[in-house]
């Protein structure tokens, strides 16, 4: 399974164990959307392309 992890914020240490407790055993990709232009053509093509989305506040 593939996961896209999408962080709205820099992540905590919390939220980089939860990821990679979620991620284990799986394929798993990271988008920022804290950067100054998120590229969100890129974004919808990685969450067309994954199995699973999650968004992290």
């Amino acid at each position: 399974m593939k996961i896209l992890h999408v962080y709205r914020s820099q992540p905590d240490e919390v939220v980089q164990k939860l990821a990679a407790i979620v991620s284990e055993g799986h394929t798993a990709e990271s988008f920022d959307l804290a950067v100054d232009a998120p590229d969100y053509d890129r974004l919808v093509d990685m969450v067309m392309d994954a199995d699973k989305a999650i968004c992290w506040w």
